[in-house]
């Protein structure tokens, strides 16, 4: 039987990312996956829309998915309003199992959420409960109050962000930094770690999701009882091969989705 496993998050109705990539990314790794809907995102090439979900329903479906006491990891995603983490937090504190937090605070379409309240909420409210926290850089600048221009600064920004409770901290640097390998950071509040791949060059990028399937595999992971470094590693390889195969939207879209299953199709005996 599979294990049970939650995701927190928004709906994206184009599934780059949100619950649609998490419970993707879970089947994908053998788990049967919960959810709780935070937002409903809408998109299209001219517009960029997120409706937060009301209170009420939101610690209705929290009340549902906790009523069972065999889910083995939560990943939280996005958390649009100071009040709704204060609401997840308010359950999460009374659960024991490993606990990614991805931090969505930054949208390129939309100047929708509040940062400043929403960076400050979680840092006092939810960092402090999370087995991992998966900035990318931007997000990684804001929760830390710092600019972030090389590997220094990534490890400088994970030590300020430790301060706020959580156990371990993974910096995405990416494909931000000049170079052909992409380079991400890992800080288990004694050691620094570094992550490198190689950058995948084509024409079109296929990157919508990357930031939700990389937490959702690290939850999946972690649900198997995987060390940190081991959990890691393969969720990146997994994101790596998701973004390699992606989905093209169409020509009205500049960048397609990941595809959570790709690893799996790669790895199928074809007929």
């Amino acid at each position: 039987m599979p294990h049970k496993i939650l995701t927190i998050a928004g709906s994206d109705s184009l599934a780059g990312g949100g619950i649609q990539a998490d419970l993707a990314t879970f089947a994908n790794y053998g788990h049967f996956g919960l959810s709780v809907i935070t937002a409903i995102v809408t998109i299209t090439p001219t517009d960029f829309e997120i409706y937060p979900v009301d209170l009420k329903i939101i610690e209705a479906q929290l009340k549902s998915v906790l009523s069972l006491d065999d889910i083995v990891a939560v990943k939280v995603g996005l958390l649009p309003t100071p009040e709704i983490i204060n609401l997840v937090t308010s359950y999460l504190a009374q659960i024991n199992v490993p606990i990614v937090v991805d931090p969505v605070m930054v949208f390129k379409e939309t100047d929708q959420i509040n940062i400043k309240s929403i960076a400050d909420t979680l840092k006092t409210q939810l960092l402090p409960l999370a087995t991992i926290v998966t900035p990318n850089l931007n997000e990684a600048q804001i929760l830390a109050n710092q600019r972030i221009d090389s590997v220094d600064d990534m490890k400088q920004a994970a030590t300020t962000i430790a301060q706020y409770g959580c156990k371990n901290i993974v910096v995405k640097g990416g494909s931000k930094f000049p170079g052909n390998e992409a380079i991400d950071l890992l800080f288990d509040r004694e050691a620094f770690y570094i992550f490198q791949q190689d950058k995948i060059q084509t024409s079109e990028l296929y990157h919508n999701g990357a930031g939700c399937t990389l937490s959702a595999g690290l939850a999946a992971n972690l649900g198997y009882s995987l060390d940190m470094i081991h959990a890691l590693k393969d969720a990146k390889d997994f994101v790596w091969q998701g973004i390699q195969n992606g989905v093209t939207l169409n020509s009205k879209f500049s960048d397609g989705n990941v595809w959570q299953g790709a690893r799996r199709n790669n790895h199928e005996t074809k007929i």
